[in-house]
């Protein structure tokens, strides 16, 4: 094994308790089903990229793109227009410095050896920050663009053990192989160059397969919370994905998404969550999230439990809600990660003007809080990692 001079991928190396993303920049909307026409819009490559480079600036690990290919309609169509996720990380991989870039691939959308060969030119032109977030297809519409159907939920999970399986030999087999499998079938594969750190891997399984699959391959799982169930039910959440690991000798951090009204009073947040959710919210839109994730997703029970988070859902697609003053917002990731959160990927309704919020008058608190170190421009908390060859 060569060791060579590259960047750690923060994700895995930060030593912050509570790790710190930037989610769903690369589709319009963000993760708000909203006719609200300050929602951040997808098409505009100029503002990801400052939002992108605010991040990377302030220390944020974590840079994670949604895997979306059709709308969920209404007025504003939520997600219609997004950045395919490899060619997007690829591209601001070339203009950050730290932060890591994920790819979000809906498996059966991607040939194995080719989402591998994607996969390690990201992690060159980032020089060791990549990331991939493994999907394995939930919303039929969109993998009937692809084979006309979709498959049965665990029939899902084995293939992406089959899709996984080549990849990781792509990345680290030095001769070329042969898969004779049941749902691939490739002779005398050849994938060169290597990774230059191990990809990160994290999965959003919340059924039983799901869950399984996550301890048995990933780096960390991608949960939405059950917050309205109380503390002991996140607790409980949290620690049921640690202990599955265990089971395969594995370690595994736990990361969710949060939806951000950030301002001087609470008031002032509540108000202005009231107008995007409700005065201007996209019901057409939620109708057939709820749906359709509630069914097929396995994130949620029955389409009863999805339904009850309708309200969250237009907020921020069932994310943790983070409303309130800046004071208020780092009590509540003290809270999580005191129940057990390593991380927290952030959404806003406008994301330009809510991470220079964010970054001003938050990060400061969880720092004196001792949640997050100071970032020094460049300099990364945490060990450097062998090159994955």
């Amino acid at each position: 094994m060569t060791t060579i001079d590259v960047k750690p991928n923060p994700v895995r190396t930060s030593a912050n308790r509570m790790k710190l993303g930037v989610f769903a920049l690369n589709i319009d909307g963000g993760c708000t089903l909203t006719n609200a026409p300050e929602r951040h819009r997808a098409a505009d490559w100029a503002g990801s990229l400052e939002v992108a480079r605010a991040a990377d600036r302030a220390g944020f690990e974590m840079l994670l793109p949604v895997g979306r290919w059709r709308g969920y309609g209404g007025l504003s169509n939520p997600m219609g227009e997004s950045f395919e996720t490899y060619t997007w990380a690829a591209g601001l991989a070339s203009v950050t410095d730290q932060i890591a870039l994920f790819t979000t691939s809906h498996l059966p959308t991607v040939n194995p050896v080719f989402a591998a060969k994607q996969a390690v030119t990201i992690d060159h032109i980032s020089n060791g920050r990549f990331g991939l977030n493994l999907i394995c297809g939930w919303f039929e519409a969109e993998m009937r663009m692809f084979s006309g159907s979709m498959m049965e939920h665990d029939t899902r999970y084995d293939y992406a053990d089959e899709w996984l399986d080549i990849v990781r030999k792509a990345w680290s087999e030095k001769e070329t192989f042969t898969v004779d499998g049941k749902f691939f079938n490739a002779t005398d594969v050849f994938a060169q160059p290597k990774p230059l750190n191990r990809p990160f891997l994290m999965n959003a399984g919340g059924s039983p397969r799901g869950k399984r699959f996550c301890a048995a391959n990933c780096d960390a799982a991608f949960l939405i919370l059950k917050y309205m169930d109380g503390p002991e039910a996140v607790r409980a959440q949290i620690r049921s994905y640690r202990d599955l690991a265990a089971e395969y000798g594995r370690d595994i951090q736990v990361w969710c998404y949060a939806y951000v009204v950030q301002k001087d009073t609470l008031a002032e947040a509540e108000d202005y969550l009231d107008y995007y959710v409700n005065r201007m919210g996209n019901d057409i839109a939620c109708d057939n999230v709820t749906r359709e994730i509630g069914i097929q997703s396995g994130m949620f029970a029955s389409t009863e439990d999805a339904l009850r988070s309708r309200f969250h859902f237009k907020a921020g697609f069932a994310g943790l809600p983070l409303v309130g003053t800046p004071d208020m917002i780092a009590q509540e990731l003290n809270r999580y990660s005191d129940l057990g959160l390593d991380g927290v990927c952030l959404t806003w309704l406008d994301y330009k003007s809510g991470i220079a919020d964010f970054v001003a008058d938050v990060l400061p608190l969880m720092e004196t809080s001792g949640l997050r170190a100071p970032f020094g421009g460049g300099r990364r908390l945490g060990v450097a990692e062998e090159v994955y060859a």
